[in-house]
């Protein structure tokens, strides 16, 4: 499942869609799970503008809840494999497999403790890709060490990330330098192998 990433400007609740765009969010639907081993409930998590994430049940009889009330603002929240990923300012990134605790605490792990921050997160491929302010886009197929380890770094070059999107099951990846490419294979996401540029 794929999931809308917007910008505050934008707050009208998202629902599930075939695109992620780059930078911050404010609001994913989980109300359209694909994964039968997720436990992240369904409803709507919105960030509010204090920074606040808040989960609103799609059950409306169960109240709101907080599910981050630190002092970092969320860049991107994407699910993936059963689990919430949120992304902050600060540098480090969360996996919560309940959807709750989105900053650290209960059952939820710190799967990036770096310090750069993120510029686009994307689910596509049955992985999950992850493109960092100092330039690095890497790909996890765990959702694990998701700025090294056993992930795969797929764009070791020195332009920034201002798009990303999964279509047809292809990333395509378009850059600062104003470059946009199409990698079928998920390798080589600034060109080279199977990977197209698809402007001039």
């Amino acid at each position: 499942m794929r999931i809308a990433q917007l910008s505050f400007p934008q707050f009208p609740k998202i629902l599930t869609s075939g695109l992620v765009a780059v930078a911050t969010m404010t609001a994913i639907s989980t109300a359209m799970l694909s994964n039968a081993l997720a436990q992240i409930p369904a409803g709507l998590y919105e960030v509010q503008t204090n920074g606040q994430i808040f989960f609103r049940p799609a059950d409306s009889t169960r109240n709101p809840v907080v599910v981050y009330n630190g002092r970092q603002r969320a860049l991107a929240i994407v699910q993936y494999g059963g689990a919430l990923y949120t992304a902050f300012d600060g540098g480090g990134i969360y996996r919560s497999p309940d959807g709750q605790n989105l900053g650290g605490g209960g059952s939820t792990t710190r799967v990036y403790p770096g310090s750069q921050t993120v510029r686009a997160m994307l689910v596509c491929q049955n992985a999950i890709f992850t493109a960092f302010s100092g330039g690095g886009i890497y790909r996890s197929t765990d959702g694990q060490n998701l700025g090294g380890g056993s992930s795969t770094r797929v764009y070791s070059g020195n332009q920034l990330v201002s798009n990303m999107q999964c279509r047809r099951d292809s990333v395509i990846t378009s850059f600062s330098g104003g470059g946009v490419y199409e990698s079928p294979d998920g390798n080589n996401l600034g060109g080279g192998g199977r990977t197209v540029r698809l402007n001039p």
